[in-house]
């Protein structure tokens, strides 16, 4: 390997000696700048050979298609040379330069890599490969432990400021969103990072998004990095949704400034998938685990409920204890049919479609047995979600009108918000619920 690129980089030599040769004549009666020969550089992490000296410099074409962090080194090959790099635009204006090394990070788009001889002349070895770029710049992140839950399960969602300046922040302000569909929101609580006894206004949560505002009292600010608050996100039904909380600072000069936001993504899993029985010795979901050793294990003596909800809707199935607190639910099939697993006792059972009258039973479920609810239609028209269908819900369609957002007012899920979607309205005009679901 070593041969073979001896003989490259006499190539290479024999290459510039004699093209110089030939055009020294023409080239130093037009100018005495050095001559900039265009390379090829065509994979990431590649050891391409070049060769600089005071009358050749060579340029690297280098195409990102995203975003990149990256690092380029021209390490020379023998004694005599030091290099210099430098990042040029498309238009050939320098971004960044350094010596023999240089990081940077980049949008999508075409850049050049300019090498010259800061000393010296002769061969480099050429790479550029990916690494992450570490931001020294004020930013928010939001991150959910765990990433994925099942339906009825909770994550934790911390939202927090990174590069604090020394001279800290007075207030910020966060503007959170996610698919209310997917998750509900609960439990916001702010921490000490402005102060012991710093000031909170809280706003929502409402329709998929919260704003949480926070100071500081009697002189205090934010001055180091860590977690402004933090928030449950509790699974409703099968999907996956993206929590971003947009943040903005002030330094107390009456100015908001909006800083980076990094959002976190939660996803929401069927709760009756892999389950696995605790007491019976067996390994039924074949993952290895048997009983309590495995977390998907489902107690001996848990019931199971059936039954069929009909929308034209995805439909949520909740079951709740005699404390209104949500036990388990479950995203029902798209013909309507569900099967929820809950241990024996006595819930409220709640069946809900965007855009609909929420159904509501009671079911007495016994151990290791199967109850099944009769068949229910939800009635189309409630799309503020109030349980009742009104003039305000019809107000909606025609503020939506041939659009498809907001998705509870396409109550026949065509994609468009129009008058076939007030005719179903019209139809359950003034009915409220939640119905009784026998």
């Amino acid at each position: 390997m070593m041969k073979l690129k001896s003989v490259l980089q006499v190539l290479i030599a024999a290459v510039v000696v004699f093209g110089a040769m030939g055009g020294a004549h023409a080239v130093l009666a037009q100018t005495d700048e050095p001559v900039v020969v265009v390379r090829d550089l065509t994979y990431w992490d590649a050891t391409y050979t070049g060769y600089v000296d005071e009358n050749r410099h060579e340029k690297w074409p280098v195409v990102f298609t995203q975003a990149e962090d990256f690092k380029v080194t021209a390490s020379p090959t023998g004694a005599g040379l030091t290099t210099l790099i430098r990042l040029l635009d498309e238009s050939g204006s320098e971004i960044a330069s350094s010596s023999g090394m240089l990081i940077s990070s980049q949008p999508a788009g075409n850049y050049f890599v300019m090498v010259e001889p800061e000393t010296g002349s002769g061969f480099y070895d050429l790479t550029i490969r990916r690494e992450e770029v570490t931001s020294t710049d004020p930013s928010s992140a939001t991150t959910a432990d765990p990433g994925s839950v099942k339906v009825g399960e909770s994550s934790v969602v911390s939202v927090s400021l990174a590069n604090v300046p020394a001279e800290g922040y007075t207030s910020a302000e966060f503007t959170c969103t996610y698919d209310a569909a997917v998750v509900e929101v609960s439990n916001i609580v702010v921490t000490d990072l402005f102060g012991a006894d710093s000031a909170a206004a809280i706003n929502g949560p409402a329709n998929g998004s919260f704003i949480v505002a926070v100071a500081g009292s009697n002189g205090n600010r934010a001055t180091t990095d860590g977690t402004v608050f933090t928030f449950n996100a509790t699974g409703l039904q099968v999907g996956e949704t993206t929590i971003t909380c947009v943040a903005r600072v002030s330094q107390g000069d009456n100015v908001l400034t909006e800083v980076p936001s990094t959002s976190a993504t939660l996803t929401v899993v069927d709760t009756t998938t892999d389950v696995e029985i605790c007491d019976d010795g067996i390994d039924n979901d074949g993952d290895g685990l048997v009983d309590s050793d495995d977390p998907d294990c489902q107690i001996a003596g848990d019931s199971t409920l059936t039954g069929q909800v009909l929308a034209g809707k995805t439909v949520t199935v909740s079951l709740y204890d005699d404390t209104d607190a949500l036990v388990t639910s479950v995203t029902a099939e798209s013909d309507g049919t569900f099967s929820v697993m809950a241990p024996a006792g006595t819930y409220k059972v709640v069946a809900t479609a965007a855009g609909f009258l929420s159904a509501e039973a009671s079911a007495t479920l016994t151990a290791d047995a199967t109850t099944t609810l009769s068949a229910v239609t939800l009635l189309a028209g409630d799309i503020d979600g109030n349980n009742v269908i009104d003039q305000f819900d019809a107000m909606t369609i025609g503020m939506s009108y041939n659009a498809s957002d907001p998705a509870a007012a396409d109550l026949n899920n065509d994609g468009v918000i129009n008058v076939l979607d007030l005719e179903l309205l019209a139809a359950n005009y003034r009915l409220t619920g939640p119905i009784v679901w026998p």
